[in-house]
């Protein structure tokens, strides 16, 4: 996209600022970005008015699949007090917005707590005196409470909430549920127990390097031992000649720990007894490797590059040493282009894992659930055999990944969308807006685009 002669003479009349004009124009530039925030928030309540949830349209609620009558626990899109939505209406809003359907989904539903929920922070929002962003984040601190509470936080913070932090926020917040909502502390600690979790996350631009982030949240006197044992063992390693810096020995530690043999071998045995013998790890850990064998074997190749799935590169020297303390499985190349078809609606398994690894992810515009996570759909609705369908139905080109979220939002007939033969896709979505889905992400298609070869429900 070009610059135009307007967009020209502003950056030149910016280059001509002195520091009172750049003053000036900051204040300008902030006043500007509030119109433009409430702007996109007044637009999503727009869109929700003019997508009531009736019996016959069903309900929007943050679960996956987004279907009423799938799981009665889901919450709708906004908090206790604000109107319903049509399901699946968040779809091409998010579109239109080019984010993905939950982010569509949160700006749906801050608008609607704004306005229903904290009338107080709205008005302050809509003559430009609060940010939209600091409103939506106290629009979402407070999605959770009940009416009652949210008002009451809305009267405390919203002569402040464009100068008050997040502590702050936090602090009424929490004083609000304890005020509205009096549990005993007992069952506090029940619920927070619910929450309780060990979260692994690996870094998804292809720059992990071998490193993960681990996050838990659990007893605080189990934690407590835990992590007087790590530092233990940190201090260990030093003594035994550790010289990473002490962050680094800690998360050398949880290894040690987790892993019995090499406690033994890092504490060695008592006198008279035989050497511990080093045996490989029976972690469930599950990795995918993709890495040519002279990779491995050759000592005449210098340090190769690999691929883990989901994760980006690894050298060929860190997938030796994982490889030599886990079992591992060796598949052969799939070839991606192989053409191939069955009968049965249900693909085989190298088919499965084909679509797997040609798309990746979810091929809905902007979605990025991981493929391995998502259901192989019939781009072409199947037919069984019995009924008449002609053979060689399902294909690795035929199919394609799709989150549950969004099968149902094709399968309902919302969405249409076809692959074509260089890999992308195109979709349709309601009032006839279109999206190109490429290997490199997705993008809006100018005009209205012939839907004639799109597919249908299914």
């Amino acid at each position: 996209m070009g610059i135009t002669a307007a967009e020209q003479h502003d950056r030149t009349v910016v280059d001509d600022l002195d520091p009172s004009g750049v003053l000036a124009r900051v204040s300008e530039a902030e006043t500007a970005e509030r119109r433009a925030g409430l702007a996109k928030l007044e637009l999503a309540l727009q869109w929700c008015v003019l997508h009531p949830a009736s019996p016959d349209t069903g309900t929007a609620v943050w679960g996956d699949a987004g279907l009423p009558g799938l799981d009665g626990s889901d919450e709708h899109l906004g908090g206790e007090g604000c109107p319903q939505v049509a399901a699946f209406a968040p779809e091409p809003f998010a579109a239109a917005l080019g984010v993905s359907t939950f982010t569509g989904m949160q700006t749906l539903a801050d608008a609607l707590d704004l306005t229903h929920r904290l009338p107080n922070t709205w008005a302050k929002v809509r003559n430009l005196t609060v940010a939209p962003w600091k409103a939506r984040r106290l629009a979402q601190a407070t999605h959770h409470l009940s009416q009652q509470a949210a008002t009451y936080v809305d009267e405390q913070l919203a002569d402040r909430i464009d100068t008050c932090g997040s502590a702050l926020i936090d602090r009424i917040v929490t004083q609000a549920a304890a005020r509205f909502d009096p549990d005993p502390v007992e069952l506090d600690e029940q619920e927070a127990k619910l929450s309780w979790n060990v979260h692994l996350t690996h870094r998804a631009d292809g720059s992990f390097a071998g490193t993960s982030h681990l996050e838990a949240t659990g007893d605080t006197l189990a934690f407590t031992k835990l992590y007087d044992l790590v530092c233990d063992h940190a201090h260990h390693l030093a003594e035994l000649g550790d010289l990473d810096p002490l962050g680094a020995r800690k998360a050398k530690a949880l290894g040690v720990i987790a892993d019995a043999q090499s406690q033994l071998d890092l504490f060695g045995q008592a006198p008279g007894e035989s050497p511990p013998v080093r045996r490989p790890s029976l972690s469930r850990t599950r990795l995918y490797l993709h890495l040519t064998p002279s990779d491995l074997i050759d000592p005449m190749v210098p340090i190769g590059v690999g691929e883990v799935e989901k994760l980006g590169p690894a050298t060929s020297r860190r997938i030796k040493e994982w490889l030599g303390s886990s079992r591992a499985t060796v598949v052969p190349v799939l070839n991606l282009d192989r053409a191939y078809s069955v009968d049965e609606h249900d693909p085989p398994e190298w088919m499965r894992e084909t679509v797997i690894l040609r798309d990746r992810h979810c091929v809905f515009p902007w979605c990025r659930v991981d493929a391995r996570g998502c259901d192989l759909d019939h781009i072409t609705p199947y037919v069984p055999i019995d009924d008449g369908g002609p053979p060689g139905q399902t294909a690795a080109t035929k199919l394609a990944p799709r989150c549950r979220r969004h099968h149902n939002a094709k399968t309902t007939g919302r969405w249409q969308y076809q692959r074509h033969p260089d890999g992308t896709y195109t979709w349709q979505g309601p009032h006839r807006a279109c999206y190109l889905v490429t290997p490199l992400g997705s993008q809006a298609l100018p005009g209205r685009a012939d839907t004639s070869a799109l597919s249908g429900p299914g």
